[in-house]
């Protein structure tokens, strides 16, 4: 591989760091509306958009957007679908909805704005009942008669404590005869039991009422996940990687010399070059980077597995500071023969040698190939990984390396597991 840029983190100095530290920082998605508001205090900058088409640049950066649209998932439709129904957000909708008759006094008021100060974006409460009782100056019974009202807002089956009590809270909102209500009611608290209902004469009723609910409650609430832009891509041809950087979605500075040439306009001129020459320094940064994580991380490139890597590693490698690294790889992302990966993805503390990465991989494969009639605990996965790597490790680290793989608990996972066989 070549190196294609020249410029050095040494001119750095020269430079405006108050400029240049957020436009490393930033997002390539962001990196329009960024320029934009530095072109907005600067009359000697144009920005030409990245995503725009124009003549000159010859469909350059439509054809890469075409192709770009191509590989991510179709998800407009669904945004606008969840645009109108979000107009406001969760918060708002359940503060707006603390009043009488639900609430009619000022205590029960108080105590459902601050149940609300406890639910997370999923809906779910996760607070104590006997701290809101001491900040509210009431018992823990009292709160916990507030909390159980949440069942009658919207979105229905906010302010539950965990998934089954949310069904619970959901069901509330149809109109099921006594027979079905007592069923779904069973089945969802007795979801370790789940084959007893099988041969139930409303099981077909059942599972297509509970098909109904949302999990997590304020899904229509939850930010929608945005389409990945990688900054570079990494191709293998022959028998070398070559690394190619993302120009099509870069915009263009364009600097213009203005009519009056005082203090001012020299001064603008200075940083809209100065700008022109940030931008390309931007691209060296992650192209250098790039470069160390093909050495470093070859054997991953090449089909295998990602090594232990420290960002100090890196930034010795290239002559810079470790907060240097760390900013640049801040929300940016490569995409190589084996998908879209985050650069962070790319570091990882390790266990006695073993890439964290590693650990991570190896347990959403056991997951992904467990039996469904038989989920494997933590218990079990921190037994399965120890023996697999040799290592001794603590149990909480395997929730934590779960939790941030989005994967449930073992329990939630078993019922998942039953409800879809029924």
């Amino acid at each position: 591989m070549k190196q294609q840029f020249s410029l050095k983190q040494k001119q750095l100095p020269r430079l405006s760091m108050q400029t240049w530290l957020p436009l490393l920082q930033c997002s390539l998605s962001d990196l329009d509306k960024h320029l934009q508001v530095i072109t907005n205090e600067n009359p000697c900058l144009e920005v030409q958009s990245g995503f725009e088409v124009s003549e000159s640049s010859s469909n350059r950066s439509h054809t890469a957007f075409m192709e770009y649209q191509n590989r991510v998932s179709n998800t407009a439709s669904d945004e606008i679908e969840w645009m109108s129904v979000a107009t406001e957000s969760l918060y708002e909708k359940l503060d707006n909805q603390i009043s009488a008759p639900l609430f009619p006094t000022p205590i029960s008021q108080k105590i459902a704005k601050q149940i609300i100060y406890y639910i997370n974006d999923e809906g779910y409460f996760e607070g104590d009942v006997k701290e809101i009782a001491l900040q509210c100056g009431v018992d823990a019974y009292k709160v916990e008669q507030v909390r159980q009202r949440f069942a009658y807002l919207e979105p229905v089956g906010v302010g539950a404590v965990d998934y089954k009590e949310s069904f619970l809270f959901q069901l509330g909102d149809y109109d099921l005869d006594d027979e079905l209500s007592i069923l779904l009611s069973a089945m969802i608290t007795q979801f370790d039991k789940m084959e007893k209902f099988i041969n139930h004469p409303r099981i077909h009723d059942a599972k297509e009422m509970i098909k109904k609910l949302n999990n997590p409650p304020a899904i229509a609430y939850m930010e929608a996940e945005e389409n990945i832009l990688p900054d570079m891509f990494i191709e293998s041809k022959g028998d070398e990687f070559v690394i190619r950087i993302n120009h099509a979605f870069y915009p263009d500075l364009i600097v213009n010399q203005i009519d009056k040439y005082d203090n001012f306009a020299k001064q603008k001129f200075k940083e809209a070059r100065e700008l022109v020459k940030l931008l390309d320094l931007r691209k060296a940064t992650l192209y250098n980077i790039a470069l160390v994580l093909i050495e470093k991380q070859y054997s991953f490139f090449m089909g295998g597995k990602l090594m232990p890597l420290r960002l100090q590693d890196v930034a010795d490698e290239l002559g810079f500071n470790e907060s240097t690294v760390s900013r640049a790889i801040s929300d940016k992302y490569l995409e190589c023969s084996r998908g879209v990966f985050a650069f962070k993805d790319f570091f990882s503390n390790a266990i006695d040698n073993v890439s964290t990465s590693e650990i991570k991989s190896f347990l959403k494969r056991l997951v992904e190939c467990e039996e469904k009639e038989n989920p494997l605990s933590d218990k079990h996965l921190h037994e399965e990984i120890e023996k697999r790597f040799h290592i001794k490790m603590v149990r909480r680290s395997i929730a934590k390396y779960r939790q941030e793989l989005d994967i449930p608990a073992f329990k939630e996972r078993q019922f998942l597991y039953k409800l879809a066989t029924l």
